[in-house]
């Protein structure tokens, strides 16, 4: 297991969202210990199916502060993300989150 977070979009190239999520999410690729990965459903349809993708845009947040994977469905706040990277990062409570709108809590597939 890595120490990084894993921050994972699933979009499509229809998907009015989806750029400004995959734009949000890339503004952390530059920190040290955050890995973004953009995921075309279309393209990519077994690891969207294993993720239990079914709207896009979809992100996917994991590291070593949860034991599972957490997806959020749509647009996020930027202060969404970044409690939700604190939170992978083991630097916040999970509760931080408030209870998001979770896709789906899946053991750990990476």
């Amino acid at each position: 297991m890595t120490d990084d977070v894993l921050i994972e979009v699933f979009y499509s190239e229809t998907c009015p969202n989806c750029p400004p999520q995959k734009e949000l999410a890339e503004n952390y690729r530059d920190e040290e210990d955050v890995k973004v990965r953009l995921t075309d459903v279309a393209k990519n349809k077994g690891r969207a199916k294993n993720h239990g993708v079914r709207a896009v845009p979809t992100t996917v947040v994991s590291g070593p502060g949860i034991d599972q994977k957490t997806g959020f469905r749509g647009v996020m706040a930027e202060e969404k993300m970044e409690t939700a990277i604190d939170v992978a990062r083991g630097e916040k409570d999970p509760d931080s989150l408030e209870n998001p709108d979770i896709l789906e809590k899946i053991k750990n597939l990476i």
